[in-house]
């Protein structure tokens, strides 16, 4: 199973991909739905948790059907609905499975990321495919992407020709893909290096701001 423990061959402790994007996210549709529950009297940080909790879940299912391993259905109607769309979809494609949830780092560029699934389409070209659960396909899934394409070639040297989104809802919607060809991950590789570089510098500059002990 993944850590999120991402470390170099020297040991040195780095950032995952998510952990450096972060900062970086548009939080306007985070903001609006916390400000509508707490318009109902309702905790988001425990529905926020909840939600994250059946994200894991739907993960964890779709992971192992995929596997053919043995799986139990959880009774919360959204996880069997999202899983439901995800087994529906996944039956329709003719993909070969490389790996599962790998994870691995960058030497050169001090980062780590753990993409959710690797295949190979009819042509025998490497596809990238990411699971999401939220309500919407969100810009920023493209440089993810394009991050988890870098990590790939540098471990594996599989030139990614395909991204692909792949959103579960856990309501009555429909699911939702969003792909990303070749060009378009380099754009998001690309400015993920800046948010890298971002992140290197938002730790120095919070050395300045820490009281002497």
């Amino acid at each position: 199973m993944p850590t999120g423990d991402y470390r170099l061959n020297n040991d040195k402790k780095v950032a995952g991909v998510t952990t450096i994007m972060s900062p970086f996210k548009d939080q306007s549709a985070l903001i609006h739905w916390a400000w509508g529950c707490g318009m109902k009297g309702i905790d988001y940080k425990k529905e926020r948790d909840k939600a994250g909790g059946q994200g894991t879940s739907i993960h964890d299912l779709a992971e192992k059907y995929i596997l053919d391993q043995e799986f139990e259905l959880p009774d919360d109607k959204k996880i069997q609905k999202a899983f439901a769309k995800f087994v529906n979809w996944w039956d329709s494609q003719q993909y070969q499975i490389v790996w599962t949830e790998k994870q691995m780092v960058s030497e050169t560029y001090e980062f780590g990321g753990c993409p959710d699934l690797l295949v190979k389409d009819k042509d025998d070209k490497f596809v990238l495919i990411d699971f999401k659960t939220g309500k919407h396909i969100y810009q920023e899934t493209v440089i993810q992407l394009g991050a988890y394409a870098r990590l790939i070639f540098e471990n594996e040297g599989n030139h990614i020709t395909k991204g692909i989104i792949v959103r579960l809802p856990k309501d009555n919607s429909k699911l939702e893909t969003k792909e990303f060809n070749p060009s378009q991950l380099t754009l998001g590789w690309d400015q993920f290096k800046l948010f890298r570089e971002a992140h290197s510098n938002n730790k120095i500059i919070d050395t300045y701001f820490r009281k002497d002990k």
